[in-house]
């Protein structure tokens, strides 16, 4: 027991240097992780995972324990930025008439989440769950890029209007994420990659809808 909890120690220190040393050395290669793309980004995640774990287990010899890690998990975390790199440029190419002509907006949040979210232009009228024509052609773009691709959930977040008590805005902001939700399984999106929820804690998303996009990981 005591040979295991010195080695054990050992494992960590050297799982902790090799961390320290390939996060250096790819700050280093590249200015700042800040100015990775995310592809290189998730290998250099996925390689730190690994070559920690790594470390861990092969505690006879954690340097080779953490060297066989970080091959394996540059692997895992490259495919993960690669593929949502893509996708965000599909979706920006494809919803670009949208994106022009003011009908959504398109950011890129932390964990390659990728939010889609209506504007004034194409938010639900007031009082109605009805998803307007110019939405449509969104919702049939990010259905496309679901279907083609797999390996992502949505979460639709619907808004309420300003007016009327909290029951009854959350009861309109429920309608109107089930509302967009029931066109995706029309179009052919699978019931198990779309949610839908209300919120009434954004008053400025007043009318209009959110589409969380988030890749799914295997850990």
């Amino acid at each position: 027991m005591k040979f295991f909890k010195r080695h054990s120690g050992f494992a960590k220190m050297v799982a902790v240097l090799i961390v320290i040393l390939f996060m250096g050395t790819a700050c280093t290669s590249s200015g700042s992780f800040s100015n990775l793309t995310d592809t290189t980004k998730g290998g250099v995640v996925g390689g730190l995972g690994g070559a920690a774990l790594g470390a861990l287990i092969y505690g006879s010899n954690p340097l080779a324990g953490a060297l066989i890690g970080l091959g394996a998990g540059a692997i895992t975390g490259g495919i993960v930025g690669h593929f949502m790199d893509d996708r965000k440029k599909d979706l920006t190419k494809a919803l670009a008439p949208q994106i022009n002509a003011g009908e959504v907006t398109l950011q890129v949040l932390k964990g390659n989440v990728i939010l889609v979210t209506e504007t004034g232009e194409s938010a639900f009228a007031p009082g109605s769950s009805v998803v307007k024509q110019g939405f449509i052609a969104t919702l049939q773009t990010v259905a496309s890029v679901l279907k083609t691709y797999g390996k992502m959930t949505v979460d639709v977040i619907g808004h309420p209007d300003k007016t009327g008590t909290k029951a009854e805005r959350q009861a309109l902001a429920q309608q109107r994420a089930e509302a967009v939700r029931t066109m995706f399984l029309g179009m052919g999106v699978s019931p198990a990659l779309v949610r839908a929820a209300g919120s009434v804690n954004d008053n400025q998303l007043d009318g209009r809808v959110e589409l969380v996009i988030t890749p799914v990981v295997q850990n």
